[in-house]
């Protein structure tokens, strides 16, 4: 079975700005940058799934404008509370300090941590698994590096060196037993 792992386009949002949960309209440049995913993906119908968030929504309709589209409330980006909206470099850097020693663990103020999202993600990814179908999951950055992490057993910590660019997507293999990580698409 194949897992297409497709990152939303580009946000309409000003660079330096916190956001996870919020529900953002995607930049002038998405039909562009979705056209570009068309070609990558199979003729053969999948199952699909995405974040109710318009950014990965709007981006799967467009794709599979034929297919059913599950919205899963698990596969949305990391809830960053407090911050979401906020200027990165209005935080304080005392709060975006202790966050950045332990986001793994630390939750964002009325947030989550990177664990909490790591835990939701694998939950979604696994009831898909057992769909036992080929499938696309169009979602976010923290979401796909959070399965990746899972996929190729990278502390994560570290998830966050494997690359996933907007309008990009990574692809999985599973026999039934093992997933392999089949490309990834910068």
């Amino acid at each position: 079975m194949r897992i297409y792992l497709i990152r939303h386009t580009t946000p309409s949002i000003p660079r330096g700005t916190c956001y996870g949960f919020t529900d953002l309209d995607l930049a002038p440049t998405f039909e562009t940058e979705a056209s570009r995913l068309l070609p990558l993906l199979p003729t053969a119908p999948l199952s699909v799934y995405a974040s109710p968030l318009q950014r990965c929504h709007r981006l799967a309709q467009f794709l599979f404008p034929s297919a059913t589209i599950a919205l899963d409330h698990r596969l949305k980006e990391l809830n960053f509370g407090d911050w979401e909206m906020q200027r990165w470099d209005n935080l304080g850097e005392n709060a975006l300090q202790e966050w950045m020693t332990d986001y793994v663990h630390t939750r964002v103020p009325n947030g989550e941590s990177y664990k909490d999202l790591y835990t939701r993600s694998i939950e979604s990814l696994l009831e898909i698994v057992a769909a036992g179908q080929d499938s696309a999951i169009v979602t976010h950055g923290g979401v796909i590096r959070s399965i990746l992490a899972y996929v190729m057993n990278t502390p994560l910590e570290k998830s966050f060196d494997t690359r996933v660019e907007w309008g990009r997507m990574a692809r999985l293999d599973y026999d039934g037993h093992t997933f392999r990580v089949a490309g990834i698409d910068e």
